[in-house]
């Protein structure tokens, strides 16, 4: 099953995973860089792998989401997925479901320190950062497909 941490961007996910691999994938709860490898991402191009979608599309791996998770799941063993996606739908397909998650620990940042994370990160002004966040087409930016 796969337990979510999910987050926007830039919202401490990586410093969560960071525990969490200490604890969960070390012998003696002290972290290296390597066990945060244990932790993946969904949706990645690899969990599309054998799945007939159109890669220039960026969303038409939605239409697969569940069956890679289904896929994912096969061997019953519990894994964390980090994500920046949303329990919700996109062109009525949904993320996830009950049957592929066990759980979801959702980041909360604190809204007005996002613009700084975003501007810093991609280097934009204050006024186009706020441009970026306010561009419903820019979802689909933040989905590494």
């Amino acid at each position: 099953m796969i337990f979510w941490i999910a987050s926007y961007p830039k919202s401490g996910n990586t410093w969560l995973r960071t525990l969490i691999s200490a604890y969960y994938y070390s012998k003696d709860g002290i972290y290296n860089e390597n066990l945060i490898k244990n932790i993946g991402q969904f949706p990645e191009k690899k969990h599309f792998q054998g799945f007939n979608y159109l890669s220039q599309v960026a969303i038409d791996t939605t239409r697969f989401w569940l069956k890679a998770q289904e896929k994912i799941n096969e061997d019953k063993k519990l894994r964390f997925f980090k994500t920046h996606n949303v329990f919700g739908s996109i062109n009525e397909t949904k993320f996830t479901n009950k049957e592929n998650s066990i759980g979801c620990i959702y980041i909360v940042r604190d809204p007005r320190n996002v613009i700084t994370s975003l501007k810093n990160h991609y280097e934009l002004d204050y006024p186009d950062a706020l441009s970026w966040m306010l561009n419903q087409k820019n979802l689909f930016m933040i989905m590494k497909i």
